[in-house]
This record gives C-alpha cells, structure tokens and sequence, in this order.
C-alpha cells in the first residue's frame, strides 16, 4: 500500500443518479486528499466526475484531469484542478490515465465506465500490468456487472477487488498481494481503430470473453459519443450475456446509461432474429448536455471548443 499514491478513478458523468453515488464519490475524494493520495480522472466538472474532484481538492489532493480535446464533454472541463491534460482522442485519454495509475477506482458509471475498467482487466489478463482494480459496489450497483464477469471463461480475477464501500479500499489494498507480471508491458492493444475503419459493417458478438468484452464496451462506447453508426449486436443464443444486458438495465435505471443509450444494440436469440433486429436500428444521436450530464458541479466552467 505504500507505493499506491496515484488513483485513476473511473465513474460515471451524469448528474442525475441518486444521491448515494454522489456521497461515495465525494467520499472517495475526501479519503484520496486525506490520506495524501492523488487523483486522475476524466476531467470533466459534470455528474459524480464533478464531486470525487471537488472533494479531493477540497481535501489537499493533487488533481490531475485528462480530456480529449474534440470530444463534446471537452466543453465541461473542470476549471480548478491541480493538472489538466489535453489529449488528441479518447485512446490517448484511457492510456494515459492508466499509466499514470497506481490502482483503479470504478464507481458506478455506464458504458464508458465499463469500457476502462474492462480494458484494464484485459490488459491483465495478457499479463501487460500489476495494478489492481477496485470496483465499490455500492448499493449492490455491480451485481450484475461482477456475476458477467465471473461467466468469461478466460478472465483471471487475480487484479480484481470488488469493496461495498469506499472506506473499505485502503484495508483491501493491505491484504492484496500484487500479481506477477509475465507478459509485455508495452502491449496495451486496443480495438479503436478497428471500430472506427472506414466500414459500415456490423459488429456481432456471440462468445463471452474479457476481449470481447471490452471490444463490446469500447463500441458502444464510441457509438455514445457518435462517433460511429454501425449496428451492433448480441447473439445471446445460450444466455451468455444475461447478466450484462441486466446490468444495462441497472444502469439505466439509475441514470448513468440514457434510455436512448439501451437502443444502440441489438440482442436476438438466433442469427436470423438478430440480423433482422439490426437491419432495423437507426441512427441515434445522444445529446449527453441535456439526457445524462445534468448541471455543472462547479460554480463556473471552461468551454473548450473543438480544435481541427
């Protein structure tokens, strides 16, 4: 636990969830400044990014934020933090927040929350990093999402620790024995461009696994922030993806995926009924200012306009 001084927390943006994510976010920033800890994170000065990086300023923290600079949510930047990093794109955010890292943090978020963490438990699994990755489970938020993961047969849970509160993270950290590292640390493969070629073909899953897991997260991902359109679907011919579609529904529910966001996939129990059901999707266009961020957690904000 000595040498864990840097946390990459990822959460989610929206404003409109319950108020018992807001207080753990701002919890987990007080316990990061009052233990002499820093934080990095996405940022933004919207949802619980706005509270975990008010409370851990307010605590002494040093708060680092990065934000790529044509992404919409570039126009809520946090104005007061210690560090903020402009980047070129989303990929070069992710890596860079998980290399400044120590450990990860995931509180409660949506398909991009699940997008970093899923891409940090498969960089794991290919042996690439130490770092542990803590999901707070509050209000049983990651039931669904933990029972998923606990279905992919390839997924090593030894980086995992899963606490139901935020002041349970530090005593965990103590009892966690870091695994050994056994493959390239360079290798951070990531499906960005694969996803955004030059193509409108679909993209199908059928097989639950950490990398296609984290391949379904980073596309629906991209395709909330409209930076895609191809169809997306699940063949859940054998259930295999009964648990996450009941975490979308979950998070849905509690305002951190929009109701619009459930409509980026499709989900059919054969190819055939899959294929026709995404034949009919259209194009959605998610206006996160409005649907999900809610106001700004800070009294003023910077507008960053995008940059060609």
């Amino acid at each position: 636990m000595n040498n864990i001084n840097k946390f990459t927390v990822y959460l989610g943006s929206s404003g409109r969830c319950r108020p018992v994510f807001k207080e753990t976010a701002k919890i987990l920033g007080h316990l990061i400044g009052e233990c002499g800890k820093s934080l990095i994170y996405g940022g933004m000065d919207a949802g619980l990014m706005g509270i975990v990086a008010n409370n851990a300023l307010s605590s002494g923290a040093h708060v680092t934020g990065i934000i790529p600079k044509k992404l919409k949510d570039s126009e809520r930047i946090h104005p007061s933090l210690s560090e903020t990093i402009l980047v070129p794109d989303l990929w070069e955010r992710k890596l860079k927040m998980f290399n400044r890292a120590d450990a990860i943090i995931g509180l409660a978020g949506g398909f991009g929350t699940i997008d970093e963490v899923l891409e940090a438990l498969y960089w794991a699994n290919l042996g690439a990093h130490a770092k542990p990755i803590i999901l707070v489970n509050t209000d049983n938020y990651w039931d669904e999402f933990i029972a998923y993961l606990g279905t992919l047969p390839d997924l090593s849970r030894e980086h995992l620790i899963v606490v139901d509160n935020v002041a349970d993270i530090f005593d965990a950290l103590q009892n966690w024995t870091p695994p050994a590292i056994t493959g390239d640390t360079n290798n951070m493969p990531h499906f960005e461009n694969e996803i955004l070629g030059d193509t409108d073909a679909p993209i199908i899953f059928e097989d639950a696994s950490i990398r296609d897991g984290y391949f379904l997260a980073t596309a629906l991902g991209l395709k909330q922030l409209d930076k895609h359109q191809r169809p997306i679907g699940l063949l859940n011919d054998r259930g295999q993806f009964d648990h996450l579609i009941r975490w979308i529904d979950q998070a849905q529910k509690e305002c951190f995926i929009t109701e619009r966001c459930t409509q980026l996939f499709s989900v059919g129990q054969s190819l055939a009924d899959l294929q026709k059901k995404m034949d009919m999707q259209k194009d959605i266009h998610i206006d996160l200012q409005n649907e999900k961020w809610g106001p700004s957690e800070t009294k003023t904000h910077i507008e960053i306009h995008e940059i060609e």
